[in-house]
């Protein structure tokens, strides 16, 4: 199978930090030791999209600077460095990206092979796009942060988990790594029936109403406390007073959103309960053990393949400038259940596909 050698890459993006995103080329940078030049496929929306457009639209871009959005791909492996050894060209891969890297939201993307993970062989490209940043967050933030051993399941049957906004991307796959890889109960927090129904289909054995008091609604079920507490929302003051006063003495909380007010953390001193953050950036950014996300990736693959963990994808649609506002637009409502994918990418930018099939160099496609 030939490598494919593509000198610019097109995309969507921001050339102006007071325009607008529109379609743009940038060149194709060489590929680093242990680089992958993957086709893009499929993307998924995160809501730290629409967050770094914000925070780009004071940085300095320029026509000669531009960003482009997007961390969440689906897509074939076109392209791999001098020292890659997790992927070989025809790969089928998924990954999340760097955060100060160029996106997803183009046709081409460089990514180092280390964060990057298998597709799921049985899900299509907009369903297995879905899946990385999610993943890696909720996965990360429960196993790793909470110190809650996956070969250690039948200690954990008789332990509580509340996971705070269960019917989002990050919080319905935490559900499913709380419930199927660890052995948990899993209790969430959700308050619109049709979001209810959705964290029970992900495996919940309770679904509460965070929008009463969470002490109120967990004595509903005869529950006075709790193991552990995964906050997929804002931390706020009056949210962790909440947390403080329901997690059990060395209980664990962990939050994947930043504090935007300061946080009274005497109350969890005479508990001795921990807390912290979990950022699935932080390997990437600072090169710490970046092939524990390939190892993770490849591992909820295979829970996908055995049909263990269930698609998340909720709402499908083509690749298209409209269609990402729109999702954008959508993931900051903050009504979004599982995941938004935007499909057929390569169609969009000029149908690399049949560009490619017409020369019949490639025969991976």
């Amino acid at each position: 199978m030939a490598q494919v050698n593509p000198t610019t890459i097109k995309a969507i993006g921001l050339k102006d930090p007071k325009g607008d995103l529109q379609l743009i080329q940038v060149p194709l940078k060489q590929l680093g030791p242990k680089d992958l030049l993957v086709r893009i496929e499929a993307v998924s929306i995160n809501p730290v999209d629409y967050k770094k457009l914000q925070s780009v639209r004071v940085q300095t871009i320029s026509q000669d600077n531009p960003v482009v959005l997007g961390f969440d791909a689906s897509g074939v492996v076109v392209k791999t460095s001098s020292d890659c050894k997790l992927f070989n060209i025809g790969d089928q891969v998924i990954y999340s990206g760097e955060y100060s890297k160029q996106g997803t939201n183009a046709n081409f993307q460089i990514v180092d092979e280390r964060i990057v993970g298998k597709k799921p062989k049985k899900l299509s490209h907009a369903e297995a796009a879905a899946i990385p940043l999610v993943s890696l967050t909720a996965y990360e933030g429960i196993v790793e942060e909470m110190r809650i051993s996956p070969t250690e399941k039948h200690k954990n049957q008789d332990k509580y988990i509340l996971i705070v906004g269960g019917a989002g991307g990050v919080g319905s796959t935490a559900i499913q790594i709380a419930k199927k890889i660890l052995g948990l109960k899993v209790i969430a927090t959700a308050s619109r029936l049709e979001s209810v129904d959705f964290c029970k289909k992900m495996g919940a054995d309770f679904v509460i109403n965070h929008q009463i008091p969470l002490a109120e609604e967990l004595k509903k079920i005869n529950i006075s406390s709790l193991d552990y507490i995964f906050n997929c929302v804002e931390m706020k003051p009056s949210y962790f007073e909440q947390f403080a006063s329901i997690i059990k003495p060395f209980g664990r909380i962990v939050g994947i959103v930043g504090f935007d007010e300061p946080l009274n953390l005497q109350a969890l001193f005479l508990k001795r309960a921990k807390i912290s953050i979990e950022c699935m950036f932080t390997r990437s950014m600072y090169g710490e053990l970046p092939e524990k996300q390939n190892q993770i990736l490849n591992k909820i693959s295979e829970l996908y393949d055995y049909g263990i963990f269930i698609p998340t994808v909720q709402t499908k649609k083509l690749f298209s400038l409209q269609n990402l506002i729109d999702a954008h637009n959508q993931s900051k409502s903050g009504k979004t259940i599982g995941k938004i994918s935007l499909y057929d990418v390569q169609n969009f930018f000029g149908v690399e596909k049949k560009v490619q099939k017409k020369t019949s160099c490639f025969g991976f496609i």
